[in-house]
């Protein structure tokens, strides 16, 4: 049957497999209905005219966009959260809208929530973010990655309290009385929980928590921590060991101590959060947890795309933190 010059439409791909355009618009939008013979017809046809719905019609149609958007503060683990949750999403054929949001500045979010999204993942939110899609006056589905449950909806994260738990009992195991603790970002959820993660395992030993040292996220911050432990010990304070915040933060504490005479693991043993590439390559190699953030990003999404398709979306568990002992902590 011969079909219309250019573009091919959906009268093109009714006319090629047999049936009416109605018919069509209901295998390409997924309305149940269709006799299986009769969509698999309409899908060769769509495949042998190399036909491609309009995104705006369909919109229509479905009352959906295909779009999710994506509102991120960034963090440490940023990149392979929305690694996980970019995967989720192709799978699932829509489009990822990502919009970097600085801490403090909550506008830098405005042009994406003008923007008309099947719905919102909150990546590592502010409270100033949580507020402004709270202020929506009809928002679309939400979930929080990384942060705090909220009545926008349900919270998915990386194990971060059991990463730190499982790292602080390594260290103590070592023979260590106690081990000192380098804060990540002021604020943050993950920061939090990795901290309270560390007091647990302190408490649960009978061992008094030191007071933990200021950090953030990145080396120059971490060997700036580093000085500060380095102080403590020449001032008399036992500082054996340490779980830094998150890798970054470890590799500016090996920088540090190798820069005041305390070597690497012969005098002071050190740990990191995160399992990031570079941490098995450093000098010593950096003993860490992997938090698993790219799987919590994909169940994230996969969780937000339940809601948007009314099926509910429970909370999904995320994989436990694994330990990787390494040379910071004398295993070779």
């Amino acid at each position: 049957m011969p079909v219309r010059s250019g573009t091919p439409g959906m009268v093109d791909v009714a006319r090629l497999a047999g049936v009416s355009h109605q018919t069509v618009s209901r295998v390409v939008n997924g309305h149940p209905g269709v006799r299986p013979e009769t969509a698999e017809r309409v899908r060769a046809a769509i495949t042998s005219l190399g036909y491609r719905p309009n995104a705006t019609a369909r919109a229509l149609v479905t009352r959906r966009s295909g779009l999710v958007g994506a509102l991120v503060v960034p963090g440490p683990d940023t990149d392979l959260l929305l690694a996980g949750i970019e995967a989720a999403v192709r799978a699932a054929g829509r489009t990822l809208l990502v919009t970097a949001v600085t801490p403090g500045e909550p506008s830098a979010a405005d042009r994406l929530l003008e923007r008309v999204v099947d719905g919102h993942l909150a990546l590592a939110p502010t409270p100033a973010l949580l507020t402004a899609l709270g202020a929506l006056a009809d928002p679309p589905p939400t979930v929080v990655v990384d942060g705090p449950d909220t009545p926008l909806g349900p919270a998915v994260g990386p194990d971060h309290r059991g990463a730190a738990r499982a790292l602080t009992r390594h260290l103590l195991g070592l023979g260590h009385r106690t081990v000192h603790h380098v804060r990540g970002i002021p604020g943050s959820h993950g920061a939090a929980e990795r901290e309270a993660g560390w007091r647990a395992a302190l408490a649960e030993a009978g061992v008094p928590a030191p007071a933990p040292v200021p950090g953030g996220t990145g080396p120059a911050a971490g060997r700036a921590a580093g000085r500060l432990l380095t102080a403590r010990r020449a001032a008399g304070e036992e500082v054996t060991a340490v779980l830094a915040a998150d890798d970054t933060l470890a590799l500016g504490l090996l920088r540090a101590f190798a820069d005041s005479g305390l070597p690497v693991p012969d005098r002071v043993h050190v740990a990191g959060i995160g399992d990031r590439p570079e941490s098995a390559h450093l000098v010593p190699a950096l003993t860490t947890a992997d938090t698993a953030p790219r799987a919590a990003g994909g169940r994230a999404a996969r969780l937000l795309l339940e809601r948007v398709e009314g099926r509910g979306g429970a909370p999904q568990d995320v994989p436990a933190a694994t330990l990787r002992p390494r040379a910071s902590t004398g295993h070779w």
